[in-house]
């Protein structure tokens, strides 16, 4: 295991110390990948990693039969464990379950913090272990992933590049008749073929009043002329992913709509430019707030100026109204001041930012404007 790999897990232990526990479970498919290093496609069976407080005893990947390949294969994201637990039907498993795997380390009476697990598995805890306390860690935890690593950092780099590489050939899709489903299925076939390992979330296409349903999906609905058109596209690379949205008007966009566009424009680039370690979410709430009364559009704004990304496509710091999140070095966000603006849609053009030393980088900044075709 790297220094940096074994640092998540001694943090990890930090922060359940603070508690006086004598385990951590972490079963969100995010926090296993992060503390562990294994993926799998379907989290539909039991997977947890189980980590000690103890001295001297060692996390565990605890596992179903169905995934023993992918594990011991090393077949697509291998784990950084040494210790791995199986539970399965048949004479091969000695744990015929997941409570069975977990009461090799557990015991009654103990104090046990949790990520996000469900009631009904919290029910069963108690149920199988008589006295156990749980506690819920997920906002240390992500406290700990909140800032990232270099490596974790070139990834998501990676990740925005090759989402804007495929995006830019959406101005060329859209010279030809398409409905909006089909200029989303040219998109993600691009995607696989430039080698991203799949869609970050899933591509979201939308034109005219459609548009104000901000996470609607492409239907088959033929995109038109003198309709607002927005494509949130974002690929992921090793497990890190991206947050790309443009926009685009077939046709004489209206004085309107533009002027819309222009405010938010402006809003963004001043949001870039204020970023820095030591501001805080309010600080850039009422940057936006400032330029959006200006111009008229405060009554478009919902008071939300972004979030972080990175293993997940909402991640803290989410930058709304009252949260007092301070911006600090190697953060990882997705700034979009979203402005709905009917009946033509919303402009909810979103771009990726690293937080530097002294300041902000933009991880996509191709199209920063209404791409009219």
């Amino acid at each position: 295991m790297s220094q940096n790999k074994q640092n998540r897990i001694l943090r990890l232990i930090e922060k359940g110390r603070k508690y006086d526990l004598d385990w951590i479970l972490c079963m969100l498919p995010e926090n296993i990948f992060y503390f562990s290093g294994f993926r799998t496609m379907f989290y539909t069976r039991f997977i947890g990693v189980l980590t000690p407080l103890k001295d001297g005893l060692k996390p565990v990947l605890i596992t179903s039969f169905i995934d023993r390949r992918l594990v011991e294969d090393k077949i697509w994201s291998p784990h950084w464990f040494e210790e791995v637990v199986y539970w399965g039907p048949g004479a091969d498993y000695k744990f015929k379950n997941p409570f069975e795997a977990l009461k090799a380390y557990l015991n009654p009476g103990i104090r046990l913090g949790t990520d996000g697990i469900s009631y009904d598995f919290y029910q069963e805890l108690i149920k199988a272990f008589e006295g156990i306390e749980v506690i819920s860690l997920q906002n240390e935890i992500s406290e700990i992933r909140v800032t990232k690593s270099e490596e974790e950092i070139a990834l998501i780099k990676k990740a925005f590049a090759l989402s804007e590489e495929v995006m830019s050939i959406v101005p060329d899709l859209l010279q030809e008749p398409m409905t909006e489903i089909e200029l989303a299925g040219e998109l993600n076939y691009a995607g696989l073929k430039a080698g991203a390992e799949g869609n970050f979330y899933p591509t979201l296409v939308s034109s005219g009043p459609k548009m104000l349903a901000l996470h609607s999906p492409p239907l088959s609905r033929p995109i038109k002329e003198n309709e607002l058109i927005r494509v949130a596209f974002a690929l992921q690379i090793d497990g890190y992913g991206s947050d790309i949205v443009r926009h685009f008007y077939k046709g004489k966009p209206p004085a309107e709509l533009v002027s819309f566009k222009n405010a938010y424009f402006e809003a963004q680039q001043a949001v870039f430019e204020s970023l820095k370690p030591g501001v805080r979410s309010t600080d850039l709430i009422g940057t936006v707030e400032k330029i959006y009364k200006g111009k008229g559009v405060l009554k478009n704004w919902g008071y939300s100026v972004g979030h972080g990304l990175a293993l997940t496509i909402h991640e803290p710091p989410k930058i709304v109204r009252d949260d007092q999140t301070i911006i600090s070095e190697n953060m990882v966000l997705a700034i979009e001041p979203i402005l709905v603006c009917p009946p033509y849609g919303a402009i909810t053009h979103c771009d990726g930012v690293q937080i530097t030393e002294h300041g902000a980088e933009w991880l996509s900044k191709s199209m920063r404007d209404l791409v009219v075709i």
